[in-house]
Formats: structure tokens, sequence, C-alpha cells
């Protein structure tokens, strides 16, 4: 008996020491994934006066962390719970809508926008009688891009302004397409504003509604609002929103979540928490009845592009990061925000982040890295 007792007592206690193990890991790597956001934050390098990483791995994981400030004229601390505007993340969540509408029978990444929309909007746009849904969410549609200089000098002599769709399509109109359908590619915000037109067309409900109530409120996205247009608030503590105007650092937080619609802009208001919870839903499947929906999400074509994009599908984004580091998702850059949601296949590794300021994110995205898969980063 007092040998089954002493072999029981130590066993526990080599449990405990394990899990001691475990919890001192885990202490760890939140300090070096904090000290390493506060350097990012503290550099030269960076112009972001905050920044908030979340990093995911089914055997490390989740570690979120916020560093610098939320709001540079009362110093407020930021916290890893503050919102922020996801720029064009939107992409990913009204793509992913439009598919649950194909998969219920009810669109056709075949149909083209003459069969799709009204002829008054159709019609303004060359080869529209060609030009597919799959075209306009993969960006091969070589429908012109409707935002310049020109407009986002517009955008920030006039804040407030409340933008409508029209305006978007009449800005894009004035330009020739950038190539034939399916013969090139390139970014174009005004794609998914007349994606959000055809959802409101085969739903009868404004993109806004149809987000919220298949994506936003099935996965308790609790962070997570779409405001309507004239609607510059943001709830609970948030994430101000910075840049240069005229060699003058600006607050561009209540820009109206109107100005690039259905594109992203400031329409969706959301948390690194909440994006994470977003993506891990989507590449699993959740969202969708058939695998194959998924495949055909994940179906990228050529796109390179600023920050080692090589490839995008239907509303996702790949990139080649410097080390041949893949990862899978979107960026949202706007006025006064950079962020991104994105899955790196080869570490099982997911990484949600939101910088206040539209900066280059390499330097978050690899001071999480270095910390959560050291091996990984060159």
């Amino acid at each position: 008996m007092i040998r089954i007792l002493s072999i029981a007592s130590f066993l526990g206690a080599l449990v405990l020491a394990e899990a001691g193990t475990a919890a001192q890991e885990t202490a760890s790597r939140l300090a070096r994934l904090q000290a390493a956001l506060d350097g990012v934050v503290a550099s030269d390098a960076t112009v972001f006066p905050g920044a908030i990483v979340e990093v995911s791995h089914p055997e490390a994981g989740t570690y979120a962390v916020a560093a610098g400030v939320a709001d540079i004229e009362t110093n407020t601390p930021l916290t890893r719970a503050a919102r922020f505007r996801a720029g064009s993340i939107a992409k990913t969540f009204v793509a992913t809508v439009a598919l649950q509408l194909v998969e219920e029978g009810r669109l056709s990444l075949d149909d083209t926008m003459s069969a799709l929309l009204p002829e008054d909007v159709a019609a303004r746009f060359k080869n529209s009688d060609r030009i597919t849904l799959r075209m306009l969410l993969d960006h091969t549609s070589g429908i012109p891009e409707w935002l310049s200089d020109e407009v986002i000098g517009r955008i920030a002599a006039n804040p407030a302004k409340v933008w409508d769709v029209q305006e978007f399509l009449d800005l894009a109109a004035a330009h020739p397409p950038a190539f034939e359908p399916g013969e090139g590619w390139r970014y174009s915000n005004t794609d998914y504003n007349l994606i959000g037109l055809v959802i409101e067309r085969t739903t009868g409900q404004s993109w806004r509604e149809a987000v919220t109530r298949r994506v936003i409120e099935p996965l308790g996205l609790a962070g997570t609002v779409l405001p309507e247009p004239g609607d510059t608030s943001i709830p609970g503590a948030f994430m101000h929103g910075y840049g240069m105007i005229g060699g003058n650092v600006v607050d561009l937080t209540f820009i109206d979540p109107s100005m690039a619609g259905a594109a992203g802009g400031g329409a969706l208001v959301t948390t690194t928490d909440d994006l994470a919870t977003f993506l891990k839903a989507l590449l699993a499947g959740r969202l969708f009845k058939d695998p194959a929906t998924l495949e055909a999400m994940a179906d990228f074509v050529a796109a390179e592009g600023e920050g080692g994009r090589v490839g995008y599908g239907l509303g996702l984004e790949k990139y080649v990061l410097p080390g041949g580091i893949e990862m899978i998702g979107h960026s949202g850059g706007t006025a006064g925000y950079r962020s991104g949601a994105f899955y790196f296949p080869a570490l099982a590794l997911s990484m949600t982040f939101a910088m206040s300021a539209n900066d280059n994110p390499l330097p978050v995205i690899f001071a999480a890295l270095k910390v959560m898969a050291p091996d990984s980063v060159p």
C-alpha cells in the first residue's frame, strides 16, 4: 500500500510539475509577445501610436496583447479589446454572403452583371454582359477603380460626407476598362460596391443587414458592427486612427462609414478577437454548407501587389512574405487604420492585428512570428 501511494504521489507531483512548466511557458510567451509589440510601436521605423495583435496555435494557445495608446490627445492606454475600423477585411464578409447565396441557388458565379443588376447600373460599364460575379469577386472584371488621389483629398476635406454608392459608380464609369473581362487582375473597390448591390437586389435587404444576419450574428461577433451611413460613432472602447495631411497628424477616426460602402473603408467596426473568430469559422467551412464553396473561395488567381501579395481568390488574399512564409486571409487599409486577418498554413497559426495608422504591417507580423514561430522568420 505504501508503495502504491508513493507511485501515485510521484505521478501527481509529475503532473503538477508539467502543468507548472506549461503555465510558465504560457506566461513567458505572453510577456515576450507584449515586449515585441511594445518595441514595434516605440520604434522610430513605425508611425502608429497603437497596435493590437492576437495569435493562436492549436497547441501553444491564444495570446492577445496591445501596445501604445488609444488616443494621442488623452494618452489613454490601448486595450486588446478596443474596436477599430477594419477597411477591406469587409470584402471577405461580403464575399461570404455572396457565396452563401450561390449555395442557395439564388446566384451563380457565372451570372453576368447584366443579369444581376438593373440596366441603369450595368449599362454604365463596358462589357457588363461578359463580366461575371466570379470576376467581381476576384477582381478580374477590368472595372475601373473609383478611389484616386483626388477622391482621397475630397474625403480628407469633408470626412463627415455621407457617400452614396452611385457616386462611386459614377467616378469609376468615367474611366475606361483596365482590361478585357477575365484577361487580367487589378484590385478595384468598385467590384465590391457592385457586389453589395447584387446582394441587396437578391435578398431585399441592405448589404449591411445581410452580412449582420448571415455572418456577424450567427458567429456571435459581439464586438462587430456595420454602422449605417451618417453614424460615425464607435461603441465602447476604441482605437483612434491617424494619418498625415499637409504635414500634420490628423485624427481620421470619424470619417463616415459610408466611405467605400461594401468595399470596406470605415464600414466594418470590429475587434481582433472577432476577426479571429470569423477567420477560423470561415476557413473551417462553418459558414458554408458545401466544402466546394470554400475551395472555390480559395482558388487564387495571380495577383501581385504590395506587401508580398501573390494571389486573390473570392474575397481572400494570399501573401508570401520574406523567407517564403505563406499567409491567407485579407488585409484592411483605410483612413487611419491598417489591419489584417490571416492564417499561416505551414505554421498552423492564425493572426489578427490592427494598427492606428495605415502603415506597413510587416513589423507587427514579424514581431509576433518571432515569438510564436521563431524558426520561420529569416
